[in-house]
């Protein structure tokens, strides 16, 4: 039986992060991630990064976060919900536009400011070029892939994550016939300077380390390197006895068969 329960490589779990409006602290932490291997999607207001005093500016967005991911979080960080949907399709491309020439790549992904969206919010965002909306409700299901990418649940915030991360690691090291679970961990990187807040630097990155340790099957990943694949995943096209696999997409996908791991190459076909 073809399973579709593999991520890249075939690593059977994935981790992702997204930390939201930017500021001084994101410098440290982008670097922590690339200490641990890690990649991280950061969801910054341009308002913000348009004055050269800010610590994180337009001038030096590609150095701060290289080798990470840049999505959308409004222009001001108004409540999307509270407003006419020409002014929320004006927050959002207000934001790209001023970031994108700055960062050098498209931006397609999106954080809510506060977490709260309309039908209207999701609308203006497809309007705007957006393809994935992340909002701060931690998941009922723990760590299930995404059924609707503009409702994209985290599984937890990393202020409450301990527990979570503690059941993620005990499937990987001790349940080898699960799969095809995500580990999504939100936050803002301020907050590790609050003394108010349970979880401070240096336990966030034992909690890294921890992770680290994993990435024999873990595939640390992007927000929008997840929305990919998935998304290439669930475009195989397969023959009626299925023995054949087809990927029309530009992205590799891994499935399983058995005790097997099975590469589906970027527009090529796999017959079993």
């Amino acid at each position: 039986m073809i399973l579709f329960d593999r991520f890249q490589n075939g690593k059977r779990y994935a981790c992702t992060f997204s930390y939201d409006d930017g500021g001084a602290q994101d410098i440290r932490l982008a670097e922590l991630f690339r200490k641990y291997g890690m990649k991280c999607t950061f969801n910054l207001m341009s308002k913000v990064l348009s004055d050269p005093n800010s610590p994180i500016n337009l001038g030096n967005l590609k150095e701060v976060y290289a080798g990470h991911e840049i999505a959308a979080h409004t222009f001001s960080h108004p409540h999307l919900e509270k407003m006419a949907i020409k002014e929320q399709y004006d927050e959002m491309i207000k934001d790209r536009e001023i970031m994108e020439p700055a960062w050098g790549q498209i931006i397609r992904g999106f954080a809510y400011p506060f977490g709260t969206f309309s039908d209207d919010t999701l609308t203006a965002m497809k309007t705007a070029g957006l393809v994935y909306g992340r909002t701060t409700a931690s998941q009922i299901n723990g760590f299930a892939l995404p059924t609707d990418f503009t409702r994209w649940n985290p599984t937890t915030h990393h202020n409450e994550s301990a527990e979570v991360v503690r059941r993620f690691v005990y499937n990987v090291e001790k349940a080898p016939w699960r799969a095809g679970a995500l580990l999504y961990i939100w936050g803002h990187s301020y907050e590790f300077d609050n003394a108010n807040m349970p979880v401070k630097w240096e336990e966030f990155e034992e909690t890294l380390k921890t992770l680290s340790a994993l990435e024999h099957d873990v595939w640390f990943a992007t927000n929008g390197e997840i929305y990919d694949y998935v998304n290439a995943m669930k475009s195989v096209r397969m023959s009626a006895n299925g023995k054949i696999l087809y990927n029309p997409t530009d992205t590799d996908v891994w499935v399983s068969c058995g005790d097997e791991n099975i590469k589906i190459g970027a527009s090529q076909t796999v017959e079993l």
